[in-house]
């Protein structure tokens, strides 16, 4: 660990919005140029440790202390900009308060625009996409060239591509990075330390060196011991219980001081076993149908508002299928599955059904839940139990399965976190029979336990499944074949490596052509001439006045339109008529050819 003092440590910090803490007695430090990644389940107070750390939340107890001058940038999850603003005037603003000279902002947004793949400064942010809108928050605050970058669940609405555009602008970056994420190959990739905040570990964390798979290994091995200790503890305060229920017949000052100890052994093992992680245990139920093709897709393709999103893909879903589709933001991910469900017309080719097949979609947009209702009238809309694989649950039985209590199945859907929300849609998902499963970017606000989980689901369902997600970790995990969609094409891979370095190399050659015109560009402008012409110098010293003139001509002419002298004389009228006509596009032109020339001027050298 680095020998210079940290640039944030918290000791001893405490903080809560209950009576029960998020956590207690935290102690950490954030070092110079390493990217930490903070993880754990949800609720475990990542994100408000995060904030605490960016100064914008209080601790309850301990004490946060930064280094003298250490300046901290911090992006939340939700991105938020004023309205109105175009992204050049956001990158202006994130660095007004600065102290830094004009021409150096105008450096800073050059520079960022670019980084960012800005290419139209004047776009509106109202306009952006969610993956855009991240790209430029992210930007916002890179700009600012931070000691400390601070990021919260930073691959939120971005595609694969920007993911890892993010991950090598990170790496190249000089500023210490916090991040709190549920990305695991974003964690493997950038992490060059982990910390899991939980209360099961000594200290209410746990601390490893490295990435995401050393992280792992370690845990693995602290949970061993751990259990190993508790055992321990378990065998000593069995003896002791034992020897409470014998009683003691004398009350000596020894005895009692066995007393006190046997109950401070009961508190301990107590709160370690209250310790340990709970874990949602998730077992899709399936049809059993053995049909060998459930879904068959013949040449197909979809168009939308006339732009083609993909073409001529076969394939065939049979039970145990495994379908990734990937490709960037816009590319039509979930208008193909709308489209082989039936929920859109192809524009070309067939899709057909195997009879009476039975899906489960569990869309981006969670629009299955309704946010009236409460959750139990989710989880059952007709009585009080749930019939899963021939057998009656109760409701509240079947959502203690996903770690909601009793309390939960009265509170109204809108109140949920985002994380219960993704749970109760899980739990009426499981409940019903299918034979495919359709699972639009099901990782969002799902922490990483629940992922593992899930993935161990997805791994025993015997039926096919269809999965859309930025997730690498769980794509290479689930997916056995891989549709890839982009530039209005789709092609099948034989796994997402495979996918993952075809499209880095579009990647590339779409970056080298960029520079390549960026290079024309600049060639052709060092090859403009320095002054303008004699015949553009002259008639830009000559060119108001003749508009003043034709101006003039115009109007004149209008007057005698106007005046009704010619009002029963159709031939001279015309004529008048045709007249304007001509004398109108003559002054038109003219203002083109100003404009042209003050244009032209404005672009050569400036005189020192």
């Amino acid at each position: 660990m680095a020998t210079t003092p940290p640039l944030i440590s918290t000791q001893e910090i405490t903080k809560g919005f209950s009576e029960k803490p998020l956590f207690a007695k935290l102690s950490l430090g954030i070092h110079e140029y390493e990217r930490l990644a903070l993880i754990g389940n949800n609720g475990s107070g990542k994100s408000t440790l995060l904030k605490i750390l960016a100064g914008l939340e209080d601790v309850d107890a301990g004490i946060v202390t930064s280094r003298k001058g250490a300046r901290c940038a911090y992006v939340a999850q939700q991105d938020s900009f004023e309205p109105g603003l175009s992204v050049e005037e956001v990158l202006e603003r994130s660095l007004k308060n600065l102290n830094i000279p004009e021409s150096e902002i105008a450096r800073r947004v050059n520079q960022t625009l670019g980084i960012a793949g800005f290419d139209d400064r004047t776009v509106s942010v109202s306009s952006l996409s969610g993956g855009w809108k991240k790209r430029l928050s992210i930007a916002a605050s890179l700009a600012q060239e931070p000691d400390c970058l601070l990021l919260d669940e930073p691959t939120n609405h971005l595609d694969i591509d920007a993911i890892i555009w993010l991950e090598d602008l990170l790496i190249k970056s000089r500023c210490t990075t916090v991040f709190v994420s549920h990305d695991r190959y974003f964690i493997e990739n950038l992490a060059t330390r982990v910390i899991e905040l939980n209360p099961a570990y000594p200290n209410n964390l746990l601390e490893s060196e490295g990435g995401y798979a050393d992280h792992i290994e370690h845990r693995e091995m602290v949970l061993e011991q751990l259990s190993q200790q508790r055992q321990s503890l378990a065998n000593k305060v069995r003896r002791e219980v034992e020897w409470l229920r014998q009683g003691v017949k004398a009350r000596t000052t020894k005895s009692r001081a066995r007393i006190n100890e046997a109950h401070k052994l009961i508190d301990t093992l107590h709160s370690s076993s209250n310790g340990d992680t709970k874990r949602t245990a998730f077992e899709f139920s399936s049809t059993q149908r053995k049909t060998k093709e459930l879904l068959k897709t013949e040449a197909l393709s979809q168009e939308l508002g006339g732009k083609a999103l993909f073409s001529n893909i076969s394939l065939v879903l049979s039970p145990g299928s495994r379908l990734a589709i990937v490709g960037p933001n816009g590319s039509g991910k979930t208008t193909f599955i709308n489209t082989v469900l039936g929920g859109l017309s192809p524009s070309a080719g067939l899709v057909r059904h195997a009879p009476n097949l039975r899906t489960t979609f569990m869309d981006q947009g969670r629009t299955q839940l309704k946010d009236t209702i409460t959750l139990r009238e989710f989880l059952c809309p007709h009585g009080d139990s749930v019939h899963f694989r021939g057998e009656t649950i109760h409701v509240a039985a079947w959502a203690s399965r996903f770690l909601f209590s009793h309390n939960h199945l009265s509170t109204i859907i809108g109140s949920l976190s985002g994380g219960e929300r993704a749970r109760a849609l899980l739990a009426k998902s499981l409940a019903e029979e299918s034979d495919i499963l359709l699972f639009d970017e099901p990782t969002n606000d799902l922490d990483i336990a629940t992922l593992e989980n899930l993935e161990e689901s997805f791994e025993n369902f015997p039926g096919a499944i269809v999965l859309i997600t930025h997730d690498r970790y769980l794509l290479e995990r689930t997916g056995s074949a891989v549709l890839g969609l982009g530039d209005g094409k789709g092609a099948l891979y034989g796994d997402y490596a495979q996918w993952e370095s075809a499209r880095r190399d579009v990647l590339s050659q779409s970056q080298n052509k960029k520079e390549a015109s960026k290079k024309t560009a600049a060639a052709t402008q060092s090859k403009q001439p320095t002054k303008l012409s004699y015949k553009d110098a002259r008639d830009l010293s000559a060119i108001e006045e003749d508009i003043a003139k034709a101006e003039e001509q115009l109007a004149a002419t209008q007057r005698q339109i106007d005046s009704g002298e010619f009002a029963t004389n159709a031939v001279k009228l015309g004529e008048l008529c045709d007249a304007l006509a001509v004398q109108q596009a003559g002054v038109e032109k003219l203002y083109e050819r100003w404009q042209h020339l003050e244009t032209l001027r404005a672009s050569l050298p400036q005189k020192s």
